[in-house]
């Protein structure tokens, strides 16, 4: 996980980061939070804040940084969801060809080696209409969506998400 992911999430919790660094002995990084008093409810299992049920569908999840896509599918089986991983587009195509089940969502990243999220994305609806899709994306800004690497009414979580901003979308 890079440095920049680390500081999108400590700042998301009210944290900060500490750094002390010395010429031939390194740098040492301090991530402070706040404490929390009260016991907080665990994610997922039966119904959500609203009272409705979460975490019965089939997700699709592809992200070529491992340590994102795990943290993103323990959040997603913690919520109930079933999940399907995939390091990139190929691999995502092979496993969704082989899966008898449906795929409800893809959750793919924008920007990965190999196959984008967007062609991924057109080739998976292509086999299977019923998909639906949500793109993950650390680097979009304006000059992306100038050059159509994802569309204006595209379904879009910027990282780094919070664990409520995964499962709500």
């Amino acid at each position: 996980m890079g440095l920049s992911t680390v500081y999108g999430i400590v700042k998301q919790h009210d944290g900060y980061i500490a750094v002390d660094s010395e010429v031939g002995r390194g740098t040492t990084f301090t991530i402070y939070l706040p404490r929390v008093e009260d016991a907080v409810e665990p994610v997922g299992g039966g119904a959500g804040p609203d009272g409705s049920p979460r975490g019965e569908e089939t997700i699709l999840l592809v992200e070529d940084e491992g340590d994102v896509r795990e943290l993103a599918r323990e959040i997603l089986e913690k919520s109930g969801y079933a999940v399907l991983e995939a390091a990139n587009g190929p691999d995502a195509l092979r496993i969704a060809a082989r899966h008898e089940g449906v795929i409800h969502l893809l959750l793919t990243d924008v920007v990965m080696p190999q196959m984008s999220g967007r062609e991924l994305a057109r080739r998976l609806v292509r086999k299977r209409p019923e998909v639906r899709v949500l793109y993950t994306s650390g680097y979009i800004d304006e000059n992306m969506m100038r050059r159509s690497v994802v569309d204006q009414d595209t379904a879009l979580l910027k990282k780094p998400f919070s664990s409520d901003a995964l499962v709500r979308r």
